[in-house]
């Protein structure tokens, strides 16, 4: 992401002082981003993870100017236990993490620089490859490596066309390749295990009636999410059963039981929007929905927040898995934007 698209994503002018950049961000996190609580105002075109990886853009560039002088005194926060060093040469750092080797590309792994009194400084780069995330790797690092692989890829396709793609369609282009990018890199089964916890999807289906076999316990997992409407004056009673209606734009949007779509899924954590909404692409999984009352709600001008219930069970013999037309999507949107652009 370049520094004039952050700026862009953040609806501020190039230049813009780093004060402001941080009220401006922590205005629209508290807009777009339920955990926090919705704010008045525009809705905002963007998602909260562009909107936080344009301000990681931002503080990175601020940081840099500010600091550079200190650099040399940084030291990584990751232990260097978590790669392995082949030699003394910085090429031959390994990062400790299993690979997809039908991935499309390698990505970079980054680590946080910091100084002797703990301040961040920066960032850099301690391996490359076609690794996959792991708990160790902050999860705002990872997508910024990601985005980085996706840029990398798309500024490949500008030189070698001596052109370069109108900045909002190429926006566009890249939010759907860094999608695609980002679960060649994720085991979805592992991080599920991860961000829902052993059998809680078991024990909170069992303490809702509906009973789970042995061979099922460990394929499915219980997910607080909620649903974004923008009908801010509908109620959902408790336990209300929910249905999905459709994906679109990597969203994907819910029913009620007469067929009236009401809103679309989000989550508290990020990182399931890389896990969840990828699944269900894929059809690797079943739901089960179900409304948390009105208690759960949470209002402002233009949308209102309903806090839901959400169980998954993954379907197919074998989850830890990466489908094999991921390469081909990310193939064909790489030609649209090369077609594009011509």
């Amino acid at each position: 992401m370049t520094l004039n698209e952050a700026y862009n994503i953040l609806g501020l002018s190039p230049g813009t002082e780093m004060g402001e950049v941080k009220r401006r961000y922590r205005r629209l996190i508290r807009q777009v981003h339920p955990d926090a609580g919705p704010e008045a105002g525009l809705a905002h075109p963007y998602p909260v993870h562009e909107i936080n990886l344009a301000y990681e853009v931002l503080k990175k560039e601020a940081d840099h100017e500010n600091t550079s002088a200190d650099f040399r005194k940084a030291r990584p926060k990751t232990s260097f236990n978590h790669f392995r060093r082949g030699s003394h040469s910085r090429k031959q750092l390994h990062w400790d993490a299993p690979v997809n080797e039908q991935a499309y590309r390698e990505r970079e792994i980054f680590c946080w620089a910091e100084s002797q009194d703990g301040e961040r400084l920066g960032m850099f780069s301690i391996g490359r490859g076609k690794y996959l995330w792991k708990i160790e790797e902050e999860f705002s690092l990872f997508l910024r490596s990601v985005y980085q692989c996706g840029k990398e890829i798309l500024d490949e396709i500008d030189a070698s066309q001596n052109c370069r793609g109108q900045p909002s369609f190429r926006q566009e282009i890249q939010a759907r390749l860094t999608f695609l990018l980002a679960q060649q890199f994720i085991d979805s089964t592992a991080l599920l295990q991860e961000l829902a916890g052993g059998n809680k999807g078991t024990e909170e289906a069992e303490a809702n009636h509906s009973p789970v076999s042995e061979d099922q316990k460990d394929r499915i997992f219980y997910l607080p999410a909620m649903l974004e409407a923008e009908d801010r004056i509908f109620s959902l009673k408790e336990k209300e059963s929910l249905y999905p209606s459709r994906l679109f734009h990597r969203r994907l949007y819910v029913k009620n039981q007469s067929g009236k779509e009401l809103g679309y899924l989000s989550f508290l954590d990020d990182r399931l929007y890389y896990v969840v909404v990828p699944l269900f692409e894929q059809r690797r999984v079943r739901i089960k929905l179900q409304a948390a009352g009105d208690a759960g709600i949470k209002k402002g001008k233009r949308k209102a927040y309903h806090r839901l219930h959400l169980w998954i069970k993954l379907t197919e013999e074998n989850p830890v898995s990466f489908p094999e037309n991921l390469n081909l999507q990310i193939q064909k949107l790489l030609e649209v934007y090369g077609g594009w652009i011509k």
